[in-house]
């Protein structure tokens, strides 16, 4: 009798436990970044083996590709800031269109889909856009080392859309 009350409790201290590992849906993320009139953008690359490419300046080196890997709690991190910004319920595109500023564009992979979100910066207003600037100085807190094989990226910020502008035409000058 004492050895099976010694079980419950220790079977009921088993159930208590907390468990440590989330689980995730975003299988990867690939966020692109164009830059504003002092950057000169980058793009990013993360997926659920905690593989990191990233391609743009580091440091003191201009315009590379670069790897590395990220922590089990970063990437436990990244999916849950998806997850609270609500990634699948944001419109695709923006609206606002801001032409000297970070344009951001962003394609999300989960198991039964993926989706592609663009977004110009808009001082953070957007949780999605808080996120996205938030993984956009990611390489930060990344060791990376520099690789001559260049990635393909699914993203396209490097060049973002620009509208159209009416010609504007002036007039000949005028004798006087």
């Amino acid at each position: 009798m004492k050895y099976l009350a010694t079980l419950i409790c220790f079977l009921f201290l088993l159930s208590c436990k907390k468990h440590l590992h989330q689980i995730n849906e975003i299988t990867k993320i690939e966020l692109g970044r164009s830059g504003a009139w002092f950057d000169s953008g980058a793009t990013i690359s993360i997926d659920s083996s905690l593989s990191y490419k990233y391609y743009g300046d580091y440091g003191d080196i201009k315009q590379g590709y670069f790897i590395g890997r990220i922590s089990s709690k970063y990437w436990d991190t990244l999916n849950q800031k998806f997850e609270n910004a609500a990634f699948k319920t944001f419109l695709p595109d923006s609206k606002i269109l801001i032409l000297d500023d970070a344009y951001f564009e962003l394609v999300i992979y989960w198991k039964d889909g993926k989706r592609k979100i663009t977004r110009y910066w808009d001082g953070g207003k957007e949780p999605i856009v808080k996120v996205f600037n938030w993984l956009s100085i990611s390489d930060k807190r990344v060791k990376l080392k520099q690789v001559s094989t260049p990635f393909k990226f699914e993203t396209t910020a490097h060049r973002p859309p620009r509208p159209k502008i009416a010609q504007v035409k002036f007039p000949p000058p005028t004798k006087r």
